[in-house]
């Protein structure tokens, strides 16, 4: 076995991979999950190279003024220094039988990823503010990806020479060395392991070594910090320069949300009518672009709960505009986490819990339609959620405002099922508009639970924008 710096880093990963990693309450196994032995070592080794840990964040998006679209993917790990991002690094993976047939694929996402954070700041008034990229990829020696194979020649070929043998992981290691040179990204981490029980480790070019990672890395933040101390950048500078750039003030506001002092950064950009309108109109776009976002996701029989929450995400308004928000806690209650627990205008609590949209609809009973035993079981579980906080709601609602400093009001909380798809459900003995009807004669019997099709929320949520975008015409 190697003696690699990452050696034990690996060997959990491989651990990991092999499922010994627990999965989560809906029996999914993150990327995170799997990956978190790599994210810390990679930690570890930007400390020791003079990061500060607490301005190591993972698992989150980088927002990007000016970038070609808004990402809500998140990186691995961000670092954020005074409230400005100053590297995002993402943990890549090629294991399995179907490493082969889904190379190119990850190799088009790592290119889209810096090809959008370079259009974010391809100006040079914020040129020398752009985060380090940086990207560890972690390759299984496999025998298919070191041997040699002839690039086929086109009639695009620009020179006559013969085709030279090179194999797959020849030609990522040549991509990912191009992506450095280029500057698309300024540390690359190559390594191919074997998977156990041998579990060797070896890098196919020092040049994109774990060696020179986190050392190239924390030199791009130290330029960063030249940039900033030279210039004297603040949040309300920063906010100048982009404006400058001809961003919006709301894509401005959408980029430093969260990172640093809104109100330092906007003041002024949307005083005016005209920049309120603005405001508005971009908050319907982008509002139009995620419930678009979702309908592509739900309309994959394959996708799991937890890859629609994690779309979701804090998005409340995709259930209407009852809601103000999402409890800060999703397990504020013994035995139960919640998939997302919403705040309504006066304080109570709304329990939305979500299946899958390629779960079955409903069933043959007799000579009419009924719901499914999936529908069934999923009220039932949203049922005992609302009876847990009827049972506990006084006391937690005490225990919460004076601990936690929250608050709301748990009496008699409601909830709504989310649960699968009739265009994905439909059949020749069910079409979509007999699903439909049975769910709705299901839902007239229920009084503090509804049941709602993924189709039903995203075409709710689409009409929902298409009257704001009509008032906003009429104004």
């Amino acid at each position: 076995m190697s003696s690699h710096p990452a050696e034990s880093a690996v060997q959990r990963f491989w651990d990991a991979h092999s499922g010994s990693v627990e999965p989560d309450r809906n029996g999914a196994i993150r990327h995170g999950q799997i990956v978190q032995a790599i994210i810390d070592i990679v930690v570890d080794e930007l400390v020791r190279c003079g990061i500060d840990r607490a301005s190591i964040h993972l698992d989150q998006p980088l927002p990007l003024p000016g970038a070609y679209h808004e990402s809500s993917t998140p990186w691995d790990l961000v670092v954020i220094e005074d409230g400005m991002p100053v590297a995002a690094i993402e943990v890549t993976t090629g294991v399995g039988p179907s490493v082969r047939r889904n190379m190119q694929n990850r190799m088009n996402e790592i290119l889209a990823s810096a090809t959008n954070v370079s259009r974010g700041y391809d100006q040079p008034s914020v040129r020398a503010l752009k985060p380090a990229l940086a990207q560890l990829f972690l390759l299984e020696d496999l025998p298919e990806l070191t041997k040699p194979r002839r690039q086929r020649t086109t009639a695009l070929s620009l020179t006559e020479s013969p085709d030279v043998p090179t194999s797959r992981e020849d030609q990522l290691r040549d991509f990912l060395k191009r992506l450095v040179h280029d500057g698309l990204y300024d540390a690359i981490c190559f390594i191919v392991s074997q998977a156990p029980p041998t579990m060797t480790i070896r890098e196919p070019d020092p040049e994109i070594g774990f060696a020179t990672f986190a050392k190239n890395i924390v030199e791009r933040i130290t330029e960063i910090r030249e940039a900033r101390r030279r210039r004297n950048i603040d949040a309300t500078e920063l906010g100048r320069l982009l404006a400058a750039r001809n961003v919006s003030a709301t894509e401005l506001g959408r980029a430093l949300g969260g990172l640093v002092e809104l109100d330092d950064v906007v003041s002024g950009l949307s005083s005016t009518e005209s920049g309120r309108l603005a405001v508005d109109v971009d908050v319907i776009r982008r509002r139009r672009k995620a419930v678009a976002e979702l309908r592509e996701l739900v309309l994959d029989p394959a996708t799991t709960e937890a890859a629609i929450q994690k779309r979701i995400g804090r998005k409340y308004w995709i259930f209407g505009g009852h809601y103000t928000g999402v409890l800060e806690r999703r397990d504020g209650f013994a035995l139960d986490q919640h998939d997302i627990p919403l705040v309504c205008a006066d304080r109570s609590i709304h329990i939305v819990e979500l299946k899958r949209p390629g779960d079955k609809l409903v069933k043959k009973h007799r000579n009419h339609l009924i719901v499914s035993t999936e529908v069934h079981e999923a009220v039932a579980q949203c049922m005992n959620y609302l009876r847990t906080i009827d049972e506990l709601g006084a006391s937690m609602q005490t225990l919460h405002h004076n601990e936690l400093s929250l608050n709301y009001d748990y009496r008699r909380a409601k909830g709504t099922v989310v649960i699968g798809h009739p265009d994905l459900a439909a059949t020749a003995a069910a079409t979509r508009e007999q699903i439909e009807q049975t769910i709705r004669s299901y839902n007239a019997h229920l009084t503090r639970v509804q049941v709602v099709t993924f189709a039903e929320l995203v075409d709710s949520a689409e009409l929902a924008l298409k009257f704001e975008e009509e008032e906003q015409g009429d104004s």
